[in-house]
């Protein structure tokens, strides 16, 4: 009986499904680790403010990074943000570093700092901070050693006539 409430409830008014409905299929499928029937039916719901971040999740698990970079982006662009966003914050800073662009790198850490800030007890938000400090202080170090050698280099020379 409550089975039969629970569908009716995620009908639509006109018979149709909803996007609650797509979107907690989507949830289901998701928990069972269809992450493709999960993508396909989270789609119905995309104007649903955690959607684009539950298909996020999916590409994240299936391990297509760019496609759920854009969608946890795509997330964080709703007034009001999913209810999972340190989850988003995390898995966007983790991407970042795999992406290993400098750039994306101090995106990294704003949505690390972020996801600090909800919940500061996470171990693996304080491991990935500890990562983007020692990628970025290593980059540094070979920029200025790099300087170094062609200011070196520059003195040495001798002027050409």
């Amino acid at each position: 009986m409550a089975e039969h409430a629970l569908s009716q409830e995620l009908l639509g008014s006109k018979g149709g499904c909803s996007m609650a409905y797509y979107y907690s299929l989507a949830q289901f499928q998701l928990l069972k680790g269809d992450y493709s029937s999960a993508i396909d039916s989270v789609k119905e719901a995309l104007f649903y403010k955690n959607a684009w971040a539950l298909k996020g999740h999916c590409h994240y698990l299936q391990g297509t990074f760019t496609e759920a970079r854009e969608c946890y982006e795509w997330s964080m662009v709703f007034p009001e943000p999913p209810s999972d966003t340190h989850i988003v914050h995390l898995r966007l800073g983790a991407i970042y570093i795999l992406e290993e662009k400098l750039g994306e790198l101090c995106v990294a850490e704003e949505a690390l700092a972020v996801a600090t800030l909800l919940n500061s007890a996470n171990a693996e938000v304080w491991a990935y901070l500890s990562l983007i400090s020692l990628k970025v202080t290593t980059y540094v170090y070979d920029i200025k050693l790099n300087e170094t050698q062609l200011l070196t280099a520059l003195r040495t020379s001798k002027p050409r006539n």
